[in-house]
C-alpha cells in the first residue's frame, strides 16, 4: 500500500515542503494502520520546520502533531480496536500523511458522530490547554489566570476550558481586532499593543473584588500565567504572579521573526524567564510545559486527557473559532499565513483530498 506525505525538507522559508508518495508496510505487532482523514496544522509545525524548537525533528521529516482517521488494519496482539473505527492520536511528527502505522496505545477512539475535521480542529490545542490548566497549574474556581494570545487556537481553548471550571477570572491579551472574541468568553480583554497587561492585572483589584472599570491597586495578581511568547515576555508574566502562583511557558514565538530563528531571544526567555526566577525563593514557580515530558511522569495522562477533550467536542462544549481546510498542495501557503499572523481560527489538512 502507498501513502502520500508532506515532508519538511529544509529550514528555509520557501521551497521547504515536498509531497512524496511511498510504500507503507503492514502494521507490526502491537500497532494499527490508520487511514488518515484529517490532521491539524499548527504554528508549532512551522517552528519545528524552522528549527526553532530545541530537540525538534530534523529535516527531512513529516510535520503534523495530531491526526484522526479510520483504523484500516491491526497488528498481532491488538485488542479493543478494529477496522472501520474512527480514532485520533497525538504524535511528535508524521501527521501530514494519508496513512500511518502507530502503536495501539497511542490511539484513542473517537465518540460516534464526531467528524474527522472537528476532531483535528481541537485535538492538539485543547489537549495541551487542558493539561496546562488542570495538570500543571491545577486551576480551580475562585482563582485568577492570565492567558496570552487569548484569541488564538490555544488561547481560545484556555478561555473555553476555564469556563467549564467555573468561577475563574481570566485576563486575556489579544489584538484590538480580536478583543470581542475574548470578551465573549467572559474574560477581561487586554489590547496587547495599546495596554500594559501588567498594569491592567495589578489595577484590577478593589476591596478584594474584580473591578471591571480598573481601579488601580498594587495588589492585583494572578495565580497562573500561560505564555507562548518567550524572550523577556516570560519575565513580565512572572512579575504579576501571586505568591504560590505559576508561570507556564509553552512556546517561544518571539524566537521566530521575519522568517528567521533568533537563538538569542530563545536563550533570554529560557534563562531569564524560566531559570532565573527559580533562584529566588519567593514562592512563585516557573516551568516550560512539554506534553511528552508530562506523559513520562504520568503515563495515564495522555489517554485520559485526550479522551476528555474528545468527549467535550462530542458534547458541543468546545469548538475552535473557525476552521479552514487545506489540501497537501496548499500547505506552503498555510505556513506563510501562520508566519504572518493571518490565521484567526484553525487550519486542518484534509488528507482525503
Amino acid at each position: 500500500m502507498q501513502t502520500t506525505q508532506v515532508y519538511a525538507v529544509n529550514r528555509d522559508t520557501t521551497n521547504c515542503l515536498e509531497v512524496r508518495t511511498e510504500q507503507i508496510a503492514e502494521p507490526p505487532a502491537g500497532h494499527v494502520r490508520i487511514q488518515v482523514e484529517a490532521a491539524g496544522v499548527s504554528y508549532g509545525d512551522l517552528l519545528f520546520q524552522r528549527g526553532v524548537v530545541p530537540g525538534g525533528p530534523k529535516p527531512p521529516f513529516v510535520p503534523g502533531c495530531d491526526l484522526t482517521g479510520v483504523v484500516e488494519s491491526v497488528g498481532a496482539g491488538v485488542t479493543g480496536l478494529e477496522p472501520g473505527q474512527r480514532v485520533a492520536a497525538l504524535v511528535v511528527k508524521g501527521g501530514y500523511t494519508t496513512a500511518i502505522n502507530l502503536p495501539a496505545q497511542r490511539v484513542v477512539p473517537v465518540p460516534d458522530g464526531v467528524g474527522a475535521v472537528n476532531v483535528a480542529a481541537v485535538s492538539l490545542n485543547y489537549f495541551i490547554a487542558y493539561q496546562m490548566l488542570h495538570r500543571v497549574a491545577q486551576v480551580r474556581s475562585g482563582q485568577r489566570i492570565l492567558v496570552h494570545g487569548a484569541s488564538g487556537g490555544v488561547g481560545l481553548a484556555f478561555l473555553q476550558l476555564a469556563e467549564h471550571v467555573g468561577g475563574v477570572t481570566v485576563f486575556g491579551t489579544a489584538s484590538a481586532a480580536n478583543l470581542d472574541v475574548v470578551r465573549r468568553h467572559g474574560a477581561v480583554a487586554i489590547d496587547y499593543r495599546a495596554e500594559d497587561f501588567a498594569n491592567v492585572v495589578r489595577g484590577s483589584v478593589s476591596d478584594g473584588e474584580l473591578n471591571p472599570f480598573t481601579a488601580y491597586d498594587e495588589n492585583g495578581t494572578v495565580d497562573a500565567a500561560f505564555d507562548p511568547i518567550g524572550g523577556p515576555h516570560f519575565w513580565r508574566s512572572y512579575s504579576v504572579l501571586a505568591r504560590g502562583g505559576r508561570l507556564v511557558a509553552y512556546g517561544q514565538n518571539d524566537a521566530l521573526r521575519d522568517g528567521k530563528p533568533n537563538a538569542f531571544i530563545g536563550l533570554v526567555g529560557f534563562l531569564g524567564g524560566i531559570v532565573a526566577p527559580k533562584l529566588r525563593p519567593d514562592g512563585r514557580k516557573t516551568g516550560f510545559y512539554n506534553a511528552w515530558s508530562l506523559e513520562k511522569k504520568e503515563p495515564q495522562a495522555y489517554r485520559e486527557d485526550l479522551t476528555e477533550v474528545l468527549n467535550l467536542v462530542s458534547a458541543d462544549k468546545i469548538a475552535p473559532r473557525s476552521v479552514r481546510t487545506v489540501t497537501m498542495s496548499e500547505i506552503p501557503a498555510a505556513f506563510a499565513d501562520l508566519e504572518r499572523g493571518r490565521v484567526t481560527g484553525k487550519i486542518v489538512l484534509d488528507c482525503t483530498a
